[in-house]
């Protein structure tokens, strides 16, 4: 009777210690006291990648590899030991390139790109006018009934004398490729030298960039669109209250001085004053719409930031609506990621002019 008790007891004890007592490795329960060697050794390698500073960097790849484990794991439940092996070996991998993880890291740069004129940079703005010019054919001189045109950029230069311009020509697609971009570049210059001699802006200040067919506006099918490729733009770097300036050009770019936390899209309260400037200027002129541009540094994973870029964005407009009284079918957002660097990403200054937010505001007034 005793030993019929104590035998009892024990079955007892041990169905009670394997139901209560169950372990996980990667979120998989164990199916056996005994697990192998390259559990603990796959388990310590993200624990050291999860506390070192690539953890910062790559969380996607340290995601990956819990993943990875997650099915090694259970591929060695399901008795397939040698693929549970290559799959904890392959996060371990994952693992240890996490933690190596950091801004010296990245892939070697190469050259950046001249940056766009319209590329605003902090504390300026570039201010963008379309001016309606046609020229004779094959001739660089702006006609006179056209004066009033370039008097747009004349008049602004002469009443903020810190700005600089950049005078872009563009054509349609009508004659060579080679002719056009000469051709655009002679425009350009016409026009500065208008500037020049008419308005008495210094020479310093002005520059001519032509740019031929290269970026066409509109379809070069039909003659209405012929026409609109075949424009002068002005660029014209400022530094000036938004809020005062009159009349509004065709297009005002700028950079918003909005810094994140790493790895976060929460806007903080002291960078409202900044975004605020959008919100005012579009309350100022209701017909404005606006794209809010989303750029980060090669910091983290392609995927990663671009979808970051993208939720930044979003929360700028989030914002503008919530805060400003902004309709939101007059606002959109698109996130560039790292795709569109202003610097080397090589110096934490460089990478900080890349992390930024771009206002891209169109003036669809009737003027």
């Amino acid at each position: 009777m005793k030993s019929t008790f104590s035998l009892t007891g024990l079955l007892i004890m041990i169905l009670f210690l394997t139901t209560s007592c169950t372990t996980y490795h990667f979120g998989v329960a164990n199916r056996a006291a005994m697990v192998p060697d390259d559990f603990g050794e796959t388990e310590a390698a993200i624990a050291r990648a999860e506390q070192s500073q690539g953890a910062q960097y790559c969380p996607d790849k340290i995601a990956a590899a819990k993943e990875l484990a997650r099915q090694g794991a259970e591929t060695y439940w399901a008795c397939k030991n040698t693929e549970s092996s290559r799959l904890l070996a392959e996060a371990r991998k994952l693992a240890g390139e996490a933690e190596g993880c950091g801004p010296q890291a990245a892939a070697p740069e190469t050259v950046v790109a001249p940056i766009p004129a319209a590329e605003p940079t902090p504390d300026r703005m570039k201010y963008c006018v379309y001016l309606d010019i046609e020229f004779d054919i094959d001739k660089a001189d702006v006609r006179p009934q056209y004066h009033d045109e370039v008097a747009k950029v004349g008049d602004f230069m002469k009443k903020y004398p810190t700005t600089t311009a950049v005078i872009e020509g563009y054509t349609d697609e009508v004659g060579g490729s080679e002719y056009n971009m000469k051709l655009s570049q002679r425009r350009a210059e016409g026009v500065v030298k208008y500037l020049e001699d008419n308005f008495g802006i210094d020479p310093s200040r002005l520059s001519a960039k032509g740019f031929g067919e290269t970026a066409p506006i509109a379809d070069n099918a039909s003659d209405e669109g012929k026409q609109k490729n075949r424009h002068i733009r002005a660029v014209i770097d400022c530094a000036v209250d938004v809020k005062a300036i009159e009349p509004p050009p065709d297009r005002l770019c700028m950079t918003l001085k909005v810094e994140f936390a790493s790895n976060s899209a929460e806007i903080k309260s002291r960078y409202y004053d900044e975004v605020n400037k959008v919100g005012d200027y579009m309350k100022k002129y209701p017909t404005t719409t606006a794209v809010i541009e989303g750029h980060t540094d090669n910091v983290g994973g392609f995927e990663q930031n671009m979808k970051l870029s993208q939720v930044r964005a979003e929360n700028v407009v989030k914002y503008l609506v919530e805060k400003s009284g902004i309709d939101s079918s007059r606002l959109s957002a698109k996130g560039y990621g790292s795709t569109r660097r202003i610097a080397y990403n090589n110096t934490p200054e460089g990478r900080q002019q890349n992390r930024r937010i771009n206002a891209i505001i169109d003036c669809v007034i009737s003027k």
